[in-house]
Formats: structure tokens, sequence, C-alpha cells
């Protein structure tokens, strides 16, 4: 609970997934999690819509991409309980949509 502890002390909440449709937003297989698609979403609602540079200001998409780091990372909790066995990140991938 220590990476948990620490989030929480940096201002961070992790939320409860919730998967949309058939929509999957983590996988494990074995010693492996995956995620994808973890949008600026905060209680179901997109936090932050808009092209960054026009709608949306250089600090705003910091913002969005710290709530999509935050929501990756509730999904590796609910599969493996507790985020401390996290023991390397393998991959960060981050894909920015037009």
């Amino acid at each position: 609970m220590r990476v948990e502890q620490e989030l929480e002390r940096l201002g961070f909440r992790l939320p409860i997934p919730r998967p949309v449709a058939a929509y999957v937003p983590a996988v494990r297989s074995g010693d492996l999690v995956f995620t994808a698609g973890q949008g600026p979403m905060v209680d179901g609602t997109p936090k932050f819509t808009g092209k960054l540079g026009r709608e949306l200001t250089e600090e705003q998409g910091y913002q969005a991409a710290q709530i999509c780091v935050v929501n990756c990372l509730a999904c590796v909790r609910s599969l493996i309980g507790d985020l401390d066995k996290v023991e390397v990140e393998v991959e960060i991938v981050v894909r920015v949509r037009d």
C-alpha cells in the first residue's frame, strides 16, 4: 500500500475502473498486465475534451495525461490487488488522436 499512500500524498485518488460496453480496460497474462484506452475520465465523465493548443492549454494537457496514468494504475490494481507488487514497467505507449 506504499504506492497508493504516496499517490494520495501527491493528491491522486485511484478510481474504481468501470468497463464500458464490451471494452476491457486491463488484462493479465501470466506476470504481465496490459492496459489500454485510458482517457482523462473522472467519475465516468471526460475531464477534458478538445485539441491541445486550441481548446486546451498545455497545463490542461498535462493534467489530462496525469488522469490517464492514474486510471491505468487503477486498472492494474484491480487485477493484482496491490500496486506494491509491481516490479517494473515494461513499456508505456501514448497515442494522441486528433
